[in-house]
């Protein structure tokens, strides 16, 4: 495995075990309005999808229909999400995470927000700059497989425009 490689699966684990440290502290407590391990992750999918529609997410969480309807219902009634009709299409809605998500399992975004910080602290405007462009070719380029629902999604948004 090369130098490369290394850092960036450790990279990636810290911030997945970030996430998983907080999910796994609530299993414990199962106050009213906790998340399961389950709706974390759909969480997670509907956050990483960018509002996606309930058919993208369904589709996505491999569920079906009614499944999918159950389980929003439920991540709704707590405050975990909302939906909004689509002006154009009625039957349509999309779903975004709300504050109360963020608030309570959202310190993964704090990290990310730190990290960060620190990175524009330690390193030269230049490297910042330089280190944002290979993200951005990384994400874009590299990474063709991993989110492709959000490239058919912006390709069809695009279209419609």
């Amino acid at each position: 495995m090369s130098d490369l490689e290394r850092h960036f699966i450790t990279m990636y684990d810290k911030f997945k075990l970030m996430l998983y440290d907080r999910a796994l502290k609530e299993r414990g407590s199962s106050a009213p309005g906790d998340l399961s391990l389950q709706e974390v992750i759909y969480m997670e999918i509907i956050i990483a999808l960018g509002a996606p529609t309930v058919a993208e997410f369904s589709r996505y969480a491999k569920l079906s229909a009614p499944n999918t309807a159950y389980r929003l219902n439920k991540l709704e009634e707590r405050g975990y999400i909302r939906r909004t009709r689509n002006d154009r299409d009625k039957r349509e809605f999309r779903i975004e995470a709300t504050g109360r998500y963020r608030e309570e399992y959202g310190v993964i975004f704090d990290y990310i927000h730190l990290v960060c910080d620190r990175i524009e602290e330690r390193f030269t405007p230049d490297d910042v700059d330089k280190l944002k462009e290979m993200l951005g070719v990384i994400s874009d380029e590299l990474m063709p497989e991993a989110g492709s629902q959000l490239i058919e999604r912006n390709e069809k948004t695009n279209q419609n425009k």
